[in-house]
């Protein structure tokens, strides 16, 4: 029986977005670096790198602000 998986927190939300944000960011500038030899690969790899990246960025800070309006008890 697999063990069961641990739900993500706000700390590895925000490092996975900022991983992929950079990630994005690489491509851009190997794209650059290459003369847009590998356009019409890395274009839209490092579109879909951001759009994971603002997803778990926005996650990320939803987790935050529920976390912020839990009562402690």
């Amino acid at each position: 029986m697999p063990a069961p998986v641990k739900t993500w927190t706000f700390t590895t939300y925000t490092i996975a977005a900022f991983t992929c944000s950079g990630l994005a960011v690489l491509l851009l500038i190997v794209n650059a670096v290459t003369a847009n030899q590998y356009l019409s690969v890395l274009l839209p790899v490092a579109v879909v790198a951001l759009v994971a990246g603002g997803i778990l960025s926005v996650r990320a800070r939803l987790l935050r602000y529920r976390a912020r309006d839990t009562p402690k008890r």
